[in-house]
């Protein structure tokens, strides 16, 4: 018999419960299968915490499949209310069968173990491509042994948490409409300023602080005095302002991303390069702005720093600024 390498109580801590349940015993002799294909996986070589981590998340995975509750379940249902398919990135044949396992849930699984939001400095986040061969290589591995061993695995009827698949909060934020300006809205002055200065576009594009405060100046008419004038942003350049139905919201470092024919400093090069930041650095942009840009077709370069990461960032790009943005997302 292989030696089992979680322990009963890292197993119950996973769970967020304290009492051992029949099944707990099955599922930790079956971990005792899954690790050594964890541990010779190119994707976990930190250390032995990691990989006794992914091997209970995976063993997470086959206990809410077998039981159609818990973390997996409430998770693969509120991502389709949101988005109408069950998971992020992978299209979902007809082989795909909700209730059961599938490799592309495993390869999500993997996707989350190795895919940080920013915890402490918002450069801190760890990016992992969801197609990747090591990755979807070790789903596969492993769902072939769960596929050996479905019709043994028990029920586990307490359903384990939400927590071991992603915050609870996630899937939760609610998507709100763009603050599009309509005949009937009452602006504020410096958004009708900013609107017959661009005539009537959303967005205005300064290069440099010096710039932008002339336009305040003289367009807004806001009192010329240091104080007055966003000191804050004395050092930053690249300025967007977005005028829009709740007011005009001020974004620097970030013109260059965005496609527009009124923006002289659009540059596709650095938007494929660096745009991605958008999404996964915190703070970097605020999130009607970006979302502005996606709506509208006007951040077509923004890709996610690997082979196909274009494909994987314009089609989920909603869920992936949620799951890096964390309180950013739709915040002010």
């Amino acid at each position: 018999m292989k030696p089992v390498p979680i322990l009963m109580k890292q197993w119950l801590g996973a769970n967020e419960r304290t009492r051992v349940l029949p099944g707990d015993q099955w599922y930790l002799k079956f971990a005792a299968s899954i690790f050594p294909l964890v541990q010779q996986s190119p994707l976990f070589k930190e250390n032995d915490y990691v990989q006794k981590d992914a091997t209970v998340s995976l063993c997470m995975y086959f206990q809410d499949v077998i039981a159609q509750t818990g973390g997996w379940k409430t998770f693969t249902e509120s991502y389709y209310a949101l988005y109408n398919t069950y998971l992020p990135f992978y299209r979902l044949s007809d082989s795909y069968i909700p209730d059961e396992i599938n490799p592309e849930d495993i390869a999500f699984v993997l996707w989350t173990l190795k895919s940080h939001f920013a915890l402490y400095g918002p450069d801190e986040y760890t990016l992992q491509d969801p197609y990747d061969k090591d990755l979807l290589d070790l789903a596969q591995e492993v769902y072939k042994l769960m596929d050996e061993e479905f019709e043994e695995a028990p029920i586990n009827e307490e359903p384990s948490s939400f927590l071991w698949v992603m915050g609870p909060d996630l899937l939760d934020m609610p998507s709100t409409p763009l603050p599009e300006i309509t005949p009937e809205t009452k602006l504020s002055k410096d958004v009708e300023h900013c609107l017959e200065y661009s005539g009537g576009k959303s967005l205005l594009y300064f290069a440099t602080y010096k710039e932008l405060c002339k336009f305040f100046v003289e367009v807004l008419r806001w009192e010329d005095t240091p104080s007055a004038l966003l000191p804050d942003l004395q050092y930053k350049k690249e300025f967007v302002i977005y005028a829009n139905a709740k007011g005009m919201l001020i974004a620097h470092n970030v013109a260059a991303y965005f496609c527009e024919g009124h923006n002289p400093m659009y540059n596709a090069e650095r938007a494929a390069a660096e745009g991605y930041k958008l999404f996964c650095r915190p703070g970097t942009c605020p999130f009607d702005l970006i979302k502005y840009g996606m709506l509208k077709g006007i951040l077509p370069d923004v890709q996610l720093p690997f082979t196909n990461g274009k494909e994987v960032l314009q089609k989920n790009w909603d869920f992936i600024a949620r799951y890096y943005l964390c309180e950013y997302y739709e915040g002010e």
